[in-house]
This record gives C-alpha cells, sequence and structure tokens, in this order.
C-alpha cells in the first residue's frame, strides 16, 4: 500500500499509523497534526478502508471561511501538504447513523523516531 501511495503522491513515507473506526460512535475530534516529529507543514496521505465517512475541514482563525466536508469512500486518497496543518483544523465525526467499520492508514515523513 505504501508503495501505490508513494506512487500516486510521488513522494516518500518513512511511518504509517492505522485508525480503526468500528462503528459511528468512534471519530476523532477537531485537530491539526503539528507533532514535532512531522516537521513544519507535515505531509500525510490517508487512505481509507471501509464504510464511508465524512472528513470535515475549518480554518483556524477565518470563522468566515464555512467549512468543507469530503466524503471519504473506500479507496479514498487524501493528501493534507503545505501549511494545511498550520491553519486548518480536521475531524472525522461521530453519527448515530448504523455504520460498518471503516479503517484509516495515515502515512508520514517522520523528521525522527522517538
Amino acid at each position: 500500500m505504501r508503495e501505490r501511495v508513494e506512487k500516486e503522491t510521488q513522494l516518500k513515507f518513512n511511518c504509517v499509523l492505522l485508525n480503526l473506526y468500528r462503528n459511528g460512535k468512534d471519530g476523532v475530534a477537531w485537530h491539526s497534526d503539528r507533532e514535532q516529529n512531522f516537521g513544519k507543514d507535515a505531509i500525510i496521505a490517508s487512505v481509507s478502508f471501509g464504510e464511508t465517512r465524512m472528513f470535515r475541514l475549518r480554518h483556524k482563525f477565518r470563522k468566515e471561511i464555512p467549512q468543507m466536508e469530503i466524503p471519504l469512500y473506500h479507496g479514498s486518497l487524501l493528501v493534507m501538504a503545505g501549511t494545511t496543518q498550520s491553519f486548518w483544523q480536521h475531524q472525522v465525526p461521530k453519527t448515530a447513523k448504523e455504520i460498518l467499520p471503516r479503517i484509516n492508514l495515515t502515512f508520514r515523513q517522520i523528521n525522527r523516531l522517538l
């Protein structure tokens, strides 16, 4: 999978995180990935498998900019790059709908290992 993501993005990744969303009760709150190991303007390539979930983006400072919603379908590739982590937050909201599991792989470039 890493090779396919690297071919598609023309980037190299040395780390992957796996997230399992068991059902609609699982989600992730608003946040930005600004961890020191990822460096400034980190690039994150996210691949989704399973149930479609909404991915939301909102600007941190300019509240007049409307939130964006992107459905992440089975096999979707989402890339966050540039100043995305500096100026935007993202979430995968919980839902009351009956939904099947989703697995998300996030490929990253780690500058230094812990």
